[in-house]
């Protein structure tokens, strides 16, 4: 009986080895990784655009846009995240204000060890107000930020983008927006 005793002690404490070294292997995948775009990353980013134009009447008007998003990469470079639209343009007459919300998925791909590329797709709903009346109207983006990765969890980036508007009137933007933001 004795020898049982011992013999079933022996495999409880292989057991608890062997599933006490697979949680710490697993651990170490999850936040040993640590690279952007890695599986489990958590993205806080804000993209930040603004423009001046001039329209043909020759009165001139300036737009800004701020996009705080966050993203989680669900597989090796494969992400999936959500954002928040601000923006709003400065002009003769009364200002537009435009609040949004939407989904975003991308890809990072990695061009050396500091820099990639993180296209992204979204669709969003937005609403305008322009003093005189307002819109809501669907939101499709697709931009290509090239990111260069100042630490390992810090990074800023820039690239050009496509916004087209979807509603009352359909419009289309061409832009190059700056982007901010950090993983963990």
């Amino acid at each position: 009986m004795k020898s049982n005793g011992m013999q079933w002690s022996a495999w409880v404490l292989v057991a608890g080895l062997i599933f006490t070294v697979e949680a710490s292997a697993q651990e170490v995948r999850r936040s040993g990784g640590g690279r952007f775009g890695s599986t489990g990353e958590i993205v806080l980013s804000s993209d930040l655009s603004g423009a001046i134009g001039y329209r043909s009447a020759g009165d001139g008007q300036f737009f800004i846009s701020l996009r705080p998003a966050g993203d989680y990469f669900l597989k090796e470079n494969l992400s999936l995240g959500g954002y928040l639209t601000l923006a709003t343009v400065f002009q003769e007459g009364p200002n537009q204000v435009e609040v949004g919300l939407g989904v975003r998925g991308g890809y990072n791909i990695w061009l050396n060890e500091t820099v990639s590329v993180w296209p992204r797709l979204g669709l969003g709903l937005n609403h305008q107000d322009y003093g005189f009346g307002d819109r809501t109207f669907l939101a499709i983006s697709l931009d290509a930020p090239f990111l260069v990765h100042l630490t390992s969890s810090f990074f800023i980036g820039a690239g050009p983008g496509l916004i087209t508007e979807l509603g009352d009137d359909t419009s289309a933007t061409l832009q190059v927006s700056t982007l901010l933001g950090g993983h963990f």
